[in-house]
Parts: C-alpha cells; sequence; structure tokens
C-alpha cells in the first residue's frame, strides 16, 4: 500500500457525496487490454501520485506492450522524476472529463522521463455527475465580459475604480471565473457597480469568455444566482498592519477593531447552448485546470 493512502470505498476515488461519483471494477484482462489499448491509442495525458495527498506527475501514455502487460508513460518531467523515485507503487488516473480511469500499478522500469508500469488486477472508471465544477487556479485566470453591458466610471470613488478602467468613463463590466463546467461557469468582481448589472433569473445576456491562450468566444447565457460574500483578509501584509495598529494604539484598539474584510459580487452562469467551438474550449480549459498543480 502506498505511503499516506488509506483504505477507500471500492471505487478508490477521493472522497466526495456519493451522489456525485459512480463506479465500475473492470477486472478481467481481455477488459484491461481493451483500456489500456485505447489509452496508448488516443496517447493519454495521466496523472502519476505515490499517495492521496501528494502532488501529481504528469505523463503521457506512450505505448503498450500487451505480451509483457505494460504500459510505458513519457514525458515526464526531471521534477517528477524525482519525486517517484524510490516508489515502487504508483497511482494512475487517466484524465478524462465525464469518467476517470484509475488503477494502482507496480513500477517494472524507469529511466528519465518515462516509467514502466505493469498491468494492475483492476482498473477502476468513475463516472462523475453531469457537469462536474472545477475550481480555476489565479495562475489561469479565465475572465467574462459583457459587451451589451456598460457602467460609468464616475459612479466608482476613486481610488476605487478598477485600474484597467481609469482611463476610461464608460466601460463593460469584467468577472473573473470562479469554477467552470460544460454546462456553465460561476464568476466574481469586488465592484458592485458592476454586480449590480445582473439579476437572478436573467435570460439571454450575451457573454464574452477570455480562457488563456485562447480567442474570445461569444456565448448567450442565463444568469440563474447572484449573492455577495464578505470575507476577511489573510494576508502577511494585511496581518502586519494589524500589529503597528494594536501596537501603538493598544488603550483604545484590539485585534477584533482592526479586522479587516472584502467582499465579493458572485454570479452562477448557465449555458443555453453547447456548440462543437465551445465545447471544444471548454475541455481544453478543463484539462489545463485539472493538471494545474501537478509537475
Amino acid at each position: 500500500m502506498l505511503k499516506g493512502w488509506r483504505p477507500q470505498a471500492e471505487s478508490g476515488a477521493p472522497s466526495r457525496p456519493v451522489s456525485r461519483e459512480k463506479a465500475i471494477a473492470f477486472s478481467r484482462p481481455e477488459q484491461l487490454a481493451e483500456i489500456f489499448s485505447e489509452a496508448n491509442r488516443l496517447k493519454l495525458q495521466v496523472l502519476l501520485r505515490t499517495s492521496n495527498t501528494g502532488k501529481a506527475v504528469r505523463g503521457v501514455v506512450e505505448s503498450f506492450e500487451p505480451g509483457e502487460r505494460s504500459l510505458r508513460i513519457g514525458s515526464i518531467s526531471p521534477a517528477g522524476d524525482s519525486l517517484l523515485k524510490g516508489h515502487d507503487l504508483v497511482k494512475v488516473e487517466f484524465i478524462l472529463l465525464s469518467k476517470k480511469l484509475v488503477f494502482v500499478s507496480q513500477v517494472r522500469g524507469r529511466v528519465p522521463g518515462k516509467i514502466l508500469v505493469g498491468m494492475p488486477e483492476k482498473i477502476v472508471a468513475i463516472e462523475r455527475r453531469v457537469n462536474a465544477r472545477f475550481r480555476v487556479q489565479a495562475s489561469h485566470a479565465a475572465f467574462v465580459e459583457f459587451p451589451d453591458r456598460s457602467v460609468d466610471t464616475n459612479r466608482f470613488d476613486i481610488p476605487y475604480v478598477p485600474p484597467f478602467l481609469r482611463d476610461s468613463h464608460t466601460a463593460l463590466p469584467r468577472f473573473r471565473v470562479d469554477d467552470v463546467s460544460l454546462g456553465g461557469v460561476a464568476c466574481f468582481t469586488r465592484f458592485q457597480g458592476f454586480s449590480d448589472l445582473f439579476r437572478a433569473e436573467e435570460e439571454y445576456v450575451n457573454a464574452s469568455l477570455h480562457f488563456p491562450g485562447q480567442a474570445p468566444l461569444l456565448v448567450p447565457v442565463s444568469v440563474r444566482w447572484t449573492k455577495k460574500t464578505t470575507s476577511a483578509l489573510a494576508s502577511g501584509r494585511f496581518e502586519l498592519l494589524q500589529r503597528i495598529l494594536v501596537t501603538r494604539f493598544r488603550p483604545v484598539m484590539s485585534l477584533d477593531d482592526t479586522d479587516m474584510r472584502e467582499s465579493f459580487f458572485r454570479m452562477g452562469l448557465q449555458f443555453h447552448e453547447v456548440p462543437k467551438e465551445l465545447d471544444a474550449a471548454l475541455r481544453q480549459f478543463l484539462r489545463i485546470v485539472q493538471t494545474a498543480e501537478s509537475i
């Protein structure tokens, strides 16, 4: 058993609400060979893990040798080689959107950038709920703009005008994408002036999706929900300021008095239709998001 890998449900999936995933185990040799052959044909990207909580290592299926019952995975980075070094068992995940194939395998050999794993006793196919959502990391920021709406920047108080609007009198509202699925996106802004332009259950709003490295896509959406959330600032910069203020004004001020908070205005958008161009862009972006934390 892998270090730090606790036994889980038969699915072998990460701990999630049962209603969201269904799992089927394949154990017949011909089934396993068929899955490996398809992974090789598609040259699937995979993730390799040495524990449940450890960082994942990216790789690509290079070849399948039916006679040797082994799968060769390449395109592993030097950092990935270092992380896998000394481990005789690895957990392999095929990166798919509606299904995830997971198995634990013995390492049979390795060279820099490549690893050879044997055919496992079983492969688990995890069927995710329809349109599973994935959080978008700051390193892969995506945005939504609304070309049919505009806001008068005079309603913002300086210096609270968004930096990208300070040379304009009017501007298109721009929201950061918080999470994404094949059916829609959730987005947010720090500026209430943008949020006030929308209401829940509003239909047929034109949205321009900006995914990293892709041309903008104009799609009609419905506004399914809106809400305001408030959270405390916890960065080192603000914690230092709090300590300075409390130290200087100790007789009249406590940490509670200097609690700094910021508000976010969030909105859920649903796609009316997902044509081929949008589907391809979403799937490309989802692959990037799913492997963002791997090496």
